[in-house]
């Protein structure tokens, strides 16, 4: 493995010969990009669940972002296994860094992406191009997924097309699942629009790129199976380990961020509603984040101020589209906003405990 920024020696070659595939029997290549970044007791599940899809045709990116626990040599067991595998290394630039790398260097009609401590189901690309064939949409998506410990499939599946304002303000509340993952995009419509992750956010950034790019599509092809498996066992994950600084304050400047970049925040009350209400979320998200570190003395001042947000709020909330219990639980919160990120975390420790059990 070399160590140069990005090694692509071996994508120029593979994308040509996938460049030639790419029309055969008239089904669509489709790119998923991996981030890979220290997850070697996870990588191998993720990248066999892509390589044994129901869909063959395919362009996967494994993007190692510097890596030192073994995962960037098991990236490159693969791709000397299976044609359809390019490894790509750079030195340590975070996921956002890496997943541009990935829509650089995606040769395929549509892109997906996967984090590489997740997998797939083995129908994950068929049901999101059944989407597509029945919305013709720009961004497609599930609004379920596993999670650790959970095996339970819906009943009932429905397919709908959903406006890209409604699309943008159910990513903030959120009743779509947030993140880049778990949704395929056309790639005309990524590069077309120069969508990219933004590298300086800490925390948060798949936030910005969804909601960044629902406002922009021409409509969000919905569906509700489960077919994305999302890990929540993985103990040195950014998801289970409380940090303040990046994941609290992080998540707070993206919220700021993107009030102050999206056009539709402006020109639709109904995504401002939806914003706002994420924002005094964000709050208590940081909150928790605090008090799960033990940190009350370290963030004095972060500490009083999520507090008050979470206390300010509450006219926030009664404003926002959410059910009548969550508007009545938005009181309880407002009156004891510390308690209430006590038992929110207790409830996700006792949680990680069954998983991990």
């Amino acid at each position: 493995m070399k160590n140069s920024n990005i090694d692509m020696k071996k994508q120029i070659k593979n994308s040509n010969d996938l460049l030639e595939l790419s029309g055969k029997d008239d089904l669509p290549l489709v790119t998923i990009v991996v981030v890979v970044y220290n997850i070697a007791p996870f990588v191998s599940r993720c990248i066999n669940s892509i390589i044994h899809q129901n869909y063959n045709n395919l362009n996967i990116l494994l993007v190692d972002d510097g890596s030192t626990d073994g995962s960037a040599e098991i990236v490159d067991q693969y791709a000397e296994t299976d044609a359809r595998i390019v490894a790509i290394h750079q030195k340590n630039a975070g996921p956002s860094v890496a997943r541009n790398a990935g829509i650089d260097h995606a040769v395929g009609e549509f892109i997906v992406f996967v984090d590489g401590d997740d997998y797939l189901s083995p129908d994950y690309v068929d049901y999101m191009l059944d989407i597509e064939r029945k919305t013709h949409a720009d961004i497609v998506a599930s609004r379920n997924c596993f999670f650790t410990g959970d095996s339970k499939q819906i009943d009932e599946d429905h397919i709908v097309s959903v406006s890209s304002e409604d699309a943008t303000a159910e990513f903030f509340y959120p009743r779509i699942r947030l993140g880049a993952w778990n949704k395929m995009y056309r790639a005309t419509f990524l590069k077309n629009n120069y969508l990219r992750f933004v590298a300086e956010m800490r925390a948060g950034e798949g936030l910005q790129f969804i909601t960044h790019a629902a406002s922009l599509a021409n409509c969000v092809g919905m569906g509700e199976r489960k077919v994305y498996h999302y890990r929540t066992n993985n103990s040195d994950s950014a998801t289970t380990k409380p940090d303040v600084k990046r994941q609290g304050v992080g998540a707070i400047e993206t919220v700021n961020y993107i009030a102050q970049h999206l056009s539709m925040y402006s020109s639709s009350s109904k995504v401002q509603r939806a914003l706002e209400w994420h924002r005094w979320n964000t709050y208590g998200y940081c909150l928790r984040n605090i008090i799960a570190a033990g940190q009350q003395r370290q963030y004095r001042e972060l500490y009083r101020e999520c507090i008050r947000k979470r206390r300010e709020g509450l006219p926030v909330v009664l404003k926002a589209d959410v059910s009548l219990k969550g508007k009545i639980m938005a009181f309880a919160i407002a009156a004891s906003p510390v308690l209430f990120a006590y038992l929110e975390q207790r409830k996700i420790q006792r949680h990680l405990r069954v998983v991990e059990d």
